[in-house]
């Protein structure tokens, strides 16, 4: 980050009074849950492996493939979801502060800050909207019969 950009660091004072004025003690003792987030987003991919383990069934065994048709709708949902409460869950105002911090998260020898890890989770979240609807196509492909 370019500390010397005046814009830069009037909008993380400005984040600061915010946090200061909004967030008590029980906003602080939360944290940023990048945690959570993370194991939210892993919780939702892990139900769009399941799907995709029933799709690979479904090519021998019909009845996984009426399955995975089920389940594609039902993990959309929970994906859609999930996206909505991370989301919800990245944008307070105490994450507005912690997204520009620069202090290391991965130990010492390593240059890995809290700015990274939320750019990281950050984008993640963002390409997981577009994947959910490339799964729904996906997932739907077993529903189509073409004509003879």
């Amino acid at each position: 980050m370019d500390w010397t950009n005046e814009d830069l660091y009037r909008d993380l004072l400005e984040a600061q009074i915010d946090l200061a004025e909004d967030c008590d003690i029980d906003c602080q003792k939360n944290g940023s849950q990048l945690t959570m987030i993370a194991g939210l987003m892993g919780l939702s991919y892990g139900f769009v492996a399941l799907n995709a383990l029933f799709m690979f069934v479904g090519t021998w065994r019909y009845r996984f493939r009426v399955c995975s048709v089920y389940c594609t709708f039902a993990t959309c949902l929970f994906q859609f979801i999930i996206l909505i409460v991370c989301g919800a869950l990245l944008m307070t105002k105490y994450n507005a502060v912690c997204a520009r911090s620069m202090t290391l998260t991965a130990g010492p020898g390593f240059l890995w800050t809290m700015a990274d890890d939320f750019y990281t989770t950050f984008s993640l979240w963002i390409i997981s909207f577009v994947a959910m609807f490339i799964f729904v196509c996906c997932g739907l492909c077993s529903a189509y019969r073409p004509e003879k």
